[in-house]
């Protein structure tokens, strides 16, 4: 009996261990991310709070727009030529994407420098956000080399180092350098640039070099010889990127448009409030994220080897997996709003009905989760792209009319229209497209 059930249990490790091991990884996300929060409105105050985060918000998009989509193409080519023993052609992708993607975060830099005063002054009407600007365009190139050498790591198979690089370990430096005696707002801005860069190094020293390079093989899968003589040959890494970089900025976008909307029409402290709330919203993204992550290489390689049981399977579980991790913090969220809120500090809880409503959103997207990671690494990006656009005029629309007129609820709504939209748009275009795969 114990014969029998060794490789069973071996078989188990090696399918879900990965997903616990990114579990904890986004574990320390999640209690990294939720005290800097808390901290970083405690000392700064809900003025100070709100242009650290927008300064975040801007980062963050400038990052993405940094990237072009070369750090979700990467995975799909690394991980695809894996499969197959490309060793040498997976390289070239890599290195093609990170000298991308440097030009890209240079040229954002510099954007941001020139942009700073102007935006400040006669978008957001707060010339106390001209330096905060300046400063925080320190973090970009650091960001977004972060980001890219995580998912060269996840197309290498190896999800939960990139999980840590990319999402664990910054946000837990910058917190200790909180707790070591930075309180000032441009000190946490300047730790934030470190953090990211001390990231990004520590990826760097993980990727995989010469015989430690394997290919990320799926578990229980027999591979058709067949098959692999027969799968089609990758596009143009640029051709991969261009539509899955226009998906990710408008991702980005449509995550950034409601605070930076409401940030035109509202104060800086009601614009501290919504910002923690959407984020304790987005915090959901952590499992989703997580989850996909791990699958992403996954369903790129039963892809390219054509084994659309195993590719069934693998996304049934993840949405299994997504919905049982992100249910219990949704529930939170929705019945204790205002206390939790009231943890993070004094005044936050006036966004407690707006967590709610972005609460919910969350609910659907943690019920259909990473069927836009599924199109990305299956080469439906066009696809992905298409759904996003819709998404983008949606959000365009509705906000005009949301936000002026209901404010910081007005934002809520909008951020959840727009995540239920790409949540049931992925599911559908996934069960249309590729059906065996569902």
């Amino acid at each position: 009996m114990s014969k029998v059930r060794l490789p069973e249990l071996r078989r188990m490790i090696a399918i879900y261990g990965p997903y616990a091991g990114g579990l904890v990884a986004r574990g320390v996300e999640l209690v990294a991310k939720l005290g800097l929060y808390m901290l970083a409105a405690r000392i700064l105050g809900a003025h100070e709070a709100g242009l650290y985060f927008l300064c975040m918000t801007w980062v963050g998009l400038a990052s993405t727009i940094a990237r072009a989509g070369f750090e979700k193409a990467v995975v799909r080519h690394i991980a695809g030529d894996l499969a197959l023993g490309h060793l040498a052609q997976a390289r070239a992708s890599m290195l093609t994407g990170f000298g991308w993607t440097v030009l890209g975060s240079i040229a954002a830099t510099l954007a941001t420098l020139a942009l700073a005063q102007p935006a400040s002054l006669h978008v957001f009407g707060d010339p106390d956000l001209v330096r905060p600007l300046l400063i925080g365009a320190a973090t970009i190139i650091p960001q977004a080399l972060c980001v890219y050498i995580a998912n060269v790591l996840f197309g290498h198979g190896r999800s939960v180092a990139g999980q840590w690089v990319q999402n664990a370990a910054w946000p837990s430096f910058a917190l200790l350098a909180m707790l070591a005696g930075v309180h000032s707002l441009d000190g946490m801005l300047y730790a934030l640039a470190a953090s990211n860069l001390a990231s990004a190094l520590i990826g760097l020293a993980l990727i995989p070099r010469g015989a430690q390079v394997a290919a990320p093989k799926p578990e229980d899968v027999e591979v058709d010889p067949d098959a692999v003589a027969a799968a089609a040959a990758l596009p143009a890494l640029w051709r991969t990127a261009l539509p899955l970089g226009i998906v990710e900025v408008v991702q980005v976008s449509l995550n950034s448009v409601p605070l930076l909307l409401l940030a035109a029409f509202a104060t800086a402290a009601e614009v501290g409030a919504f910002s923690v709330a959407s984020r304790l919203s987005m915090l959901i993204w952590v499992v989703i994220i997580s989850i996909g992550a791990i699958s992403a290489p996954r369903f790129a390689a039963l892809h390219r080897l054509g084994e659309w049981e195993a590719l069934r399977a693998q996304n049934r579980r993840a949405r299994l997996l997504v919905a049982l991790c992100g249910l219990p913090p949704l529930a939170v969220m929705m019945i204790f709003p205002a206390p939790l809120l009231s943890l993070i500090g004094p005044g936050f809880e006036i966004a407690a009905t707006a967590l709610v409503i972005m609460s919910l959103g969350q609910l659907v997207n943690c019920l259909l989760p990473c069927q836009d990671i599924m199109l990305a690494m299956t080469g439906y990006g066009g696809m992905l792209r298409w759904l996003n656009a819709g998404q983008l005029l949606v959000c365009t629309l509705a906000g005009a009319v949301l936000v002026p007129l209901y404010g910081m609820n007005g934002a809520a709504v909008l951020s959840a229209l727009v995540i239920v939209q790409g949540a049931v748009g992925t599911a559908i275009a996934v069960r249309r497209l590729m059906p065996r795969a569902f």
